[in-house]
């Protein structure tokens, strides 16, 4: 059905019920919405979200290409397992904006099948951290974050996760690029009380695993809004979420940086599937 096949292309967007109209339209004898779908599913197009796409600067990928090869024969037990990992993440939540469109397998990254995040009704902005033995800290940050607010982000909330999960101060914590991180104030603080930091490629959330705990959070908030009718709802049902978190999940996290790493080579520093 190829004339099928041009209009869901021409439509993604569109809903089962918008596409069998429109199909139905250029034919003479009109096809029921199951047929149209279970005609669309037979060539292999199923409707699904649209995915975000981010766009790495040459520069950036070749930087991404060197980390990986340096990192690439390091082991989990050996090394990984001690890497903290952080980062900030902004939650909103209220109306579902979620987008899907009909596509094929492979065909997530098309510029019709993509599209910028929306805004919701209620939102927080979070830090948070995780360890191979289990979840750091999470924090509600109030405000704009600065160098200021980061450095009292860091010493309220990192060094008792390091208590906690390396007594023996054998921890490496990882932080990404923002401008707010490398501040030259943010660097005195981390000399000054010898907090032991790595370094990290720029345009790289598909090596940071914390950014799945996000995708996790998130998806199960879904699950909640009606839960939700302000911003303590809101915190209250992230932290929960959070700390049911399983040490089982992390440790898999963690074991598949080695293949996080891999794909980025041969990816050739473009964004992996991470």
């Amino acid at each position: 059905m190829r004339k099928l096949s041009r209009c869901v292309k021409k439509h993604r967007r569109k809903s089962l019920s918008e596409i069998t109209n429109i199909f139905n339209e250029s034919i003479d004898r009109p096809f029921s919405k199951r047929t149209v779908e279970r005609k669309l599913h037979s060539d292999g197009f199923h409707k699904r979200s649209v995915k975000k796409k981010i766009r790495i600067r040459e520069v950036n990928k070749k930087k991404r290409v060197a980390y990986c090869r340096g990192n690439l024969h390091k082991t989990v037990n050996a090394h990984w397992s001690k890497v903290i990992f952080s980062d900030e993440c902004k939650v909103i939540i209220g109306q579902d904006s979620r987008v899907s469109v009909w596509r094929k397998v492979g065909e997530e990254w098309l510029t019709d099948c993509i599209c910028p995040p929306s805004q919701r009704k209620y939102s927080l902005m979070i830090w948070g951290c995780i360890t191979y033995h289990g979840v750091g800290t999470i924090t509600v940050v109030e405000g704009n974050i600065n160098a200021l607010k980061y450095i009292e982000i860091i010493d309220n909330n990192l060094w008792p996760v390091v208590v906690r999960h390396f007594p023996d101060d054998n921890y490496v914590f990882q932080d990404d690029n923002a401008p707010v991180h490398r501040a030259r104030s943010v660097q005195d603080f981390r000399r000054e009380t010898g907090l032991k930091s790595m370094n990290w490629p720029a345009q790289s959330p598909d090596l940071n695993i914390i950014e799945n705990c996000w995708w996790v959070l998130k998806r199960e908030l879904q699950k909640r809004t009606q839960n939700i009718n302000n911003t303590k709802d809101l915190e209250r049902e992230i932290r929960d979420i959070w700390d049911k978190l399983t040490v089982t999940y992390l440790k898999s996290l963690y074991n598949s940086i080695p293949r996080r790493i891999l794909r980025v080579m041969r990816n050739k520093g473009n964004i992996t599937k991470y």
